[in-house]
């Protein structure tokens, strides 16, 4: 018998007076939260001291709030109340989340349609679309992603590491096509939201994917026929209409802050080396600031959404040329994405345009 085994429990009984099971017990002392007392040489069996009691049920407690186990190691250490506070504000913030979540599904479970007619019964404005996506000729990837459906469309520019950024694009646009049914601006905000949340906790989770994340430039068609856009990064929208081309969009980039502080002309930002850092981009945390609004839209005004492989290589007139040439939204998509890669291709190319229809 080992020495001082008469002050030690068995595993078993153990077991029964923390509630805990021998398999969870084990597991604890497997990642050195609670080691046993005392470990039998001969059979392995384990043994437990009363005053251990107390730590195995506060680790319990600890791990069903969520609670890393690296974490509970330095809360078992340090035994700082301070830090313990701290992860209760994570945990509520947390659970605050998940309802914002939960409630946006049950907004879209509840939610009328809204999008195959409009009041009074007259049909419903949709957008005519078409959108290509292009690796271009230097990358070895392409992280864009880009949604083309009647009531909304969508580009989308990964960044990260080695299949980081296309994981991003693709969880964002998917998570948002399924999301949005046209009912509101704040319907397609409360989607981008959530494709941010489900970004940063997907790169959180895996070490492969850390540092990953996404623009995004979505515009949907809500209500009687207003024009919805959320934005975020340097996507860019555009919109033709009456013959004039405006951008609708302001870049989240170093650069294009410096220009609206009035610190930097915009000729000048063109070759700022911070053009193309991001101040903003879906899966740097669990919040996120948006660009959100609506405007009205006509039949017949064309949408123009893109990456910034295009504009990038592709001023705004040229952009605004072909948007007002006259072709399908197909053909002028094809014209501006071999346009890109006529003048090198140093990046993905996405372009989505849509033709509003009555």
């Amino acid at each position: 018998m080992l020495p001082g085994m008469q002050e030690l429990m068995s595993i078993g009984d153990f077991s029964g007076l923390s509630g805990l099971s021998p398999k969870r017990l084990r597991s604890y002392a497997a990642n050195g939260l609670l080691p046993p007392a005392a470990v039998d040489p001969d059979s392995a069996y384990r043994y437990y001291s009363p005053g251990q009691l107390q730590d195995a049920r506060l680790i319990d407690a600890l791990r069903q709030a969520g609670i890393p186990l690296a974490e509970i190691g330095v809360l078992l250490r340090d035994r700082s109340v301070e830090l313990l506070d701290g992860w209760a504000g994570h945990v509520r913030a947390d659970a605050r989340r998940k309802q914002e979540a939960l409630a946006l599904a049950l907004e879209l479970l509840t939610a009328a349609d809204t999008r195959g007619t409009r009041t009074g019964g007259n049909a419903m404005p949709y957008l005519h679309c078409a959108g290509r996506t292009d690796i271009g000729l230097v990358r070895e990837e392409n992280q864009d992603a880009i949604v083309t459906a009647k009531e909304l469309v969508a580009v989308a520019d990964g960044l990260g590491g080695h299949a980081g950024g296309a994981v991003a694009s693709s969880l964002a646009t998917g998570l948002l096509s399924a999301s949005f049914t046209g009912h509101s601006l704040d319907e397609l905000a409360a989607a981008v939201r959530a494709a941010n949340w489900v970004v940063w906790q997907r790169a959180a989770g895996s070490p492969e994917l850390e540092g990953m994340g996404t623009t995004l430039c979505a515009a949907g068609l809500v209500g009687d026929g207003a024009l919805a856009l959320v934005n975020v990064g340097d996507s860019r929208a555009y919109l033709a209409h009456e013959g004039s081309v405006r951008r609708l969009t302001e870049d989240h980039t170093v650069a294009a802050e410096l220009v609206r502080d009035g610190k930097l002309t915009q000729a000048e930002a063109g070759g700022h080396p911070q053009r193309h850092i991001l101040t903003r981009a879906l899966g740097m945390g669990p919040g996120l600031q948006i660009d959100a609004f609506c405007r009205p839209v006509a039949p017949g005004d064309l949408l123009l959404l893109c990456s910034d492989g295009l504009f990038n290589l592709v001023p705004d007139d040229e952009i605004g040329s072909q948007l007002l040439s006259g072709r399908t939204p197909r053909e002028t998509v094809d014209a501006l994405v071999e346009l890109a890669l006529a003048r090198g291709g140093d990046d993905n190319v996405s372009v989505v345009v849509g033709e509003v229809c009555a």
